[in-house]
């Protein structure tokens, strides 16, 4: 029996077998458009189809572009922007894609350095079902991105698993259209703000950029303006300056934000140590109504003024890092108090306020029960970790990858990744309630034990070495068959 198992992993036959039935899909999506990939890529006319798991076809125009400041170093599998167009490519065309909202502008996430493909959508996943937008909205307040996994062509090149995302916006926030006057002056009424830019390169001083699309509003302290984006200048921009310049008080931040809604992202960056959102980057900022009176009578009215925070790109979730280097075990140890010693604004005035505390830890008891409870987290990463690996999605991506000279990050074993993970993130949910001083209670020793128990993917995940002997887990260097398919560890 050895002897056969060594001659047919040299021989390659054994790459035939597959790990797990192919029971689940992931939807086929396919670009198509002229001209090479490049960092600088701009805007290109194309299509886009898009094969549903039920056979149904979807072909629509569309442009797009490389995005990404990171992303766009990774150009072996890139990350890109796609806007809906209609046929003459004139104008937007709103679309629903997957089950998602309707919109015209969509991000297809290559999620390069993240080498288990799911950290930024399980991230949000656990943001959306957590924390809602402190007011109501035709998407049931929802304050993140939604998104559906796909596998990926660019002009009929595969480059494996990608995530289509839409984008925050105006609409999915439910900011105050610009009011356009018949003496065609314009009224800037919602206003939509993100953290981090490279448009403006030297952001030593104040200034906008040359459309005022951007501003750097402090020594290197620079935004972009998402909404209205054609409206830049003093208008649009004066509520994020006098908040940022004039702000920096307890009094400032209670008044014009929504303390609930810090506490959420504040908890979030602490429990899933996003490690690069934790600065000024990777966040928005947006107003439903700037000409609103914080200080009318009706709290209605003044709510509309509030700022609220909304996360972005949380690709360095769960112990991950910008640059796909830890893995296998080995994970960011930014500490749980991260915000506490070292906050932004607008959490830097209120870190140590009594009220915001308050919130904070009743926050974290809530949450603990719920979308940040460990069985939570766990069935999250299992969804995708399943679906990624009996779909067959995961063994194309890698044996795909395995070929070209230059690759993404990513792991072989995917199961064994997330057993690591899932790990991290108990010891991190134990911090974190240290953190708030909540006791160790019999039901959470029972939830974390019945958390561990080997799940039906882990069971039937084997692995042998050269002579034969099954291994259960890789630890030492070496050659292994693992489930049909020659792994060097």
């Amino acid at each position: 029996m050895r002897k056969l198992i060594c001659f047919l992993l040299l021989s390659g036959l054994l790459n035939l077998v597959s790990f797990g039935a192919e029971t689940d899909k992931l939807p086929i999506m396919k670009v198509y458009f002229e001209g090479d990939i490049t960092a600088d890529m701009p805007y290109v006319n194309g299509t886009m189809t898009l094969t549903e798991t039920d056979g149904s076809l979807v072909k629509l125009p569309a442009k797009f572009r490389t995005r990404g400041a990171t992303a766009r170093q990774y150009l072996y599998k890139p990350s890109l922007n796609m806007k809906l167009r209609t046929p003459d490519y004139t104008e937007e065309a709103d679309s629903a894609l997957l089950g998602m909202r309707s919109c015209s502008s969509w991000i297809l996430d290559a999620m390069a350095i993240d080498r288990i493909c799911m950290r930024n959508r399980v991230a949000f996943d656990v943001w959306n079902e957590f924390s809602h937008l402190p007011y109501d909205t035709q998407f049931g307040g929802r304050n993140g991105s939604e998104g559906r996994f796909v596998e990926f062509y660019i002009n009929d090149k595969y480059f494996g698993i990608y995530h289509l995302m839409d984008r925050i916006n105006r609409k999915l926030l439910n900011l105050k259209k610009v009011q356009e006057n018949e003496d065609g002056s314009v009224v800037i009424r919602g206003a939509l703000y993100k953290s981090g830019t490279q448009d403006i390169l030297n952001q030593n001083n104040p200034g906008y950029s040359e459309d005022s699309s951007a501003c750097v509003i402090a020594w290197h302290d620079a935004w972009e303006l998402k909404y209205p984006d054609e409206y830049g200048g003093q208008q649009a921009w004066k509520p994020l300056q006098d908040a940022i310049l004039n702000g920096h008080s307890k009094e400032y931040v209670k008044k014009y934000f929504f303390l609930e809604n810090l506490a959420d992202y504040h908890l979030l960056i602490m429990a899933l140590c996003i490690a690069d959102n934790w600065g000024n980057k990777n966040r928005f900022l947006s107003v439903r109504n700037i000409t609103k009176n914080i200080n009318d009578a009706d709290p209605t009215e003044a709510d509309r003024r509030r700022f609220v925070i909304t996360p972005w790109d949380l690709d360095t979730s769960f112990g991950g890092s910008f640059d796909g280097a830890y893995y296998d075990g080995n994970y960011t140890e930014w500490p749980v108090n991260v915000l506490s010693n070292n906050a932004p604004f607008p959490i830097s005035p209120i870190v140590n306020d009594a009220e915001y505390n308050k919130i904070l830890k009743q926050r974290w008891i809530e949450g603990r029960q719920g979308a940040f409870s460990i069985p939570a987290v766990f069935s999250k990463l299992e969804k995708y970790r399943d679906l990624f690996i009996k779909s067959g999605a995961w063994q194309r991506m890698t044996d795909h990858y395995d070929k070209e000279r230059s690759r993404p990050k990513y792991v072989q074993d995917l199961a064994r990744e997330i057993s690591f993970i899932e790990q991290w993130y108990v010891d991190r949910f134990l911090e974190m309630d240290a953190y708030f001083g909540i006791p160790r209670t019999q039901d959470l020793e029972d939830g974390i034990d019945k958390a561990h128990k080997p799940h039906e993917t882990h069971k039937t995940h084997k692995s042998y070495d050269l002579s034969g002997r099954k291994v259960n887990a890789l630890t030492k260097k070496g050659i292994y068959l693992t489930n049909g398919k020659k792994v060097v560890f």
